[in-house]
């Protein structure tokens, strides 16, 4: 699958540590909030906190989204799972 959606909209995308295998991703400042509006499009809310952070869902699977650009992909395998998951949520 092409990164075209990570290079467009994703500044950065890493592994964290830990026990737990969850990747974060950083959306470009200058397009973040039309990613946001996608991400909150195709994905289930299953709750917000005030205008700041939301919780989808989207292909079984859990992410958290941050007003200011972050998101945090829980339980993914690896960052190419994550890079497939943010290709397939970004784009039409």
């Amino acid at each position: 699958m092409s990164d075209e959606k990570i290079k467009e909209y994703i500044t950065y995308i890493e592994e964290t540590c830990g026990e737990e295998k969850d990747v974060v991703a950083i959306l470009k400042y200058e397009l973040k909030d039309e990613a946001l509006k996608k991400l909150l499009e195709r994905g289930k809310l299953i709750k917000s906190i005030g205008d700041m952070v939301y919780e989808i869902s989207f292909e079984d699977k859990v992410v958290r989204i941050y007003r200011t650009g972050k998101i945090l992909m829980k339980n993914f395998e690896d960052k190419e799972e994550a890079k497939k998951f943010l290709n397939t949520i970004l784009n039409p």
